[in-house]
């Protein structure tokens, strides 16, 4: 009888969700390894371009069951925007109002925003992708200084190739 082979794990480590590579390739920036940490809600977290302007943030949080994380989504969201706002300088407010993506194939749930603001006269521009696939919600960030943010449709391109790593 033919042996299945074993599922791939689910990713844990959100540098690996959306590689250094992937997240250059959407922003046009050359970011290297990114800086893992925490946030005070459990969620692991990766962000490149930590000291720069052109910021690429991701979030992974696994829950303990899939009715509970999904019960959660609204405040999974907030928390996420809440760690994207310190990942950005003091004074800017990243205020960006998601709207539900309808078919991200294999998501539960996916909302997409964007939004600006202004930095000592400059123009911030934020793009936001949130996914939620059973007990797993993830999301990352672009925010970009004087230049457009990464586009909706490639936020979404690399939201489906994440999914297929959780």
């Amino acid at each position: 009888t033919p042996t299945p082979s074993p599922s791939p794990s689910p990713v844990s480590d959100p540098c690996l969700l959306v590689t250094a590579q992937e997240a250059s390739a959407l922003t046009g920036a050359s970011y290297s390894a990114g800086v893992e940490g925490t946030t005070p809600g459990g969620a692991n977290t990766c962000v490149y371009g930590s000291q720069t302007l052109d910021i690429f943030w991701v979030i992974l949080f696994r829950g303990p069951d899939t009715a509970t994380v999904q019960a959660q989504w609204a405040q999974l969201e907030a928390q996420a925007q809440a760690g994207l706002q310190t990942a950005i300088p003091q004074g800017v407010s990243a205020n960006v109002t998601p709207s539900d993506i309808a078919n991200l194939p294999g998501a539960d749930r996916a909302a997409l925003g964007t939004g600006s603001a202004t930095l000592s006269g400059r123009q911030l521009f934020f793009t936001d992708i949130f996914v939620l696939k059973g007990a797993t919600f993830f999301a990352f960030s672009n925010v970009a200084l004087g230049q457009p943010a990464a586009g909706g449709p490639a936020m979404e391109t690399q939201a489906r190739a994440a999914l297929g790593r959780v």
